[in-house]
């Protein structure tokens, strides 16, 4: 019997960790999980010791103040490792808590596995040595990173994008086919929705005055984020839903999607859209000087160019966005260009599995099998 320990501390984390939790059962039905993340992990069988996910924190401002927070859960965390000492840690993305965790599970003498390598080609080029040095196996999930990790030293396997699992798996009925559907893709955090509603609302608006017949729709991860959504709206007419982002997908013409993985989604559906990515003056001037990469959406970063146009901060505004909303949402050479260019990057991130494959890996490494798929 194999007992894992799991830590993810944001909503896309929790999601393929869910994904992940079941596959480990499914590869072995006598595996043991336990660990913090969200109610989807919980969902799928694992004992949650802390809904992390739930508060996911975003931005340098809300992390400060959420210090006190994190710092206790670390600390009752690295106790209960200490204690219980599983056969392999499992760290979800998530880095700021994550690499840490890694580096005192490591000096605890137990195995330690990070799946969905953190962003480290994008800003703390750094935290690569650190994770040499604390992880036993690196899972990644986008191509170009297994061998940005091998030239460091590190054992590193590429599994594939969970994503492409969950396309497979997720029922899509067709219940918003049938009409003109924009998707209003503000995120999943509550400082997201706050800072990009509006804007989104605003395009909207000259949308509608130009197709009278489209229908907006919100897809929201819980009750509390859609009513955000809603009194953020006001008067403009937004449909709403807890849920249902791929029947959104399936139907939409145009989205507007907040910067992250639902920007991926969007793509895997072939959809045309704009990517919006705005925060506070601080966090930003921060990043700004952190981040090494052109480009901030994911879509862009794995196409290895500007495929989608990204609004950023002051640009994330009605009269930037709107034209090219529109440009997008006709029949243009610009929109086809775009579907093109969608398509060869769902063909790049290859089939599913990649949950099934991630599972199989952590069970050799809690195994003492480490090296048993490095060349998969």
């Amino acid at each position: 019997m194999s007992r894992i320990f799991l830590v993810a501390g944001e909503t896309s984390g929790d999601i393929h960790g869910a994904n992940l939790v079941r596959a480990l059962r499914a590869a072995d039905a006598d595996v043991v999980c336990e660990g913090l993340g969200g109610p989807r992990m919980a969902d799928a069988g694992m004992a949650l010791r802390e809904d992390l996910a739930g508060r996911a924190i975003m931005g340098f401002a809300e992390v400060v103040r959420a210090l006190p927070y994190i710092r206790r859960v670390f600390r009752e965390t690295e106790a209960h490792l200490a204690a219980s000492r599983p056969d392999c840690v499992v760290l979800i993305d998530y880095p700021g808590f994550n690499i840490r965790l890694a580096a005192r599970a490591k000096a605890m003498g137990l195995r330690v596995v990070y799946y969905i390598s953190p962003q480290v080609w994008a800003w703390k080029a750094g935290r690569i040595r650190t994770l040499a040095r604390v992880v036993d196996k690196m899972l990644v999930i986008l191509p170009f990173e297994e061998a940005l990790y091998r030239e460091a030293g590190v054992d590193c396997a590429f599994v594939g994008h969970p994503l492409m699992d969950q396309l497979e798996a997720a029922p899509v009925e067709g219940i918003y086919r049938g009409g003109l559907v924009v998707g209003l893709l503000p995120g999943s955090r509550e400082q997201e929705i706050r800072r990009l509603t509006a804007p989104m609302i605003d395009v909207a608006r000259g949308i509608r005055a130009a197709y009278p017949d489209a229908r907006f729709v919100t897809p929201c991860v819980n009750a509390a984020r859609e009513a955000q959504v809603r009194a953020l709206a006001g008067d403009f007419p937004i449909e709403t839903t807890v849920g249902r982002m791929y029947e959104i997908l399936d139907a939409a013409r145009f989205c507007l999607v907040a910067s992250g993985t639902a920007t991926l989604e969007t793509a895997l559906f072939g959809v045309p859209m704009g990517i919006l990515y705005k925060t506070g003056r601080v966090n930003y001037a921060i990043a700004r000087r952190l981040v090494r990469i052109p480009h901030i959406g994911l879509v862009n970063i794995l196409a290895g160019r500007g495929i989608v146009p990204e609004f950023i901060q002051e640009q994330a505004a009605a009269e930037t966005i709107l034209p090219t909303a529109l440009e997008l949402m006709a029949d243009t050479p610009r929109r086809k260009q775009m579907l093109d260019d969608l398509a060869a990057l769902r063909t790049a991130l290859g089939g599913p599995g990649a949950s099934m494959r991630a599972a199989q890996a952590i069970l050799s490494v809690a195994r003492g099998m480490s090296k048993a798929i490095s060349e998969m």
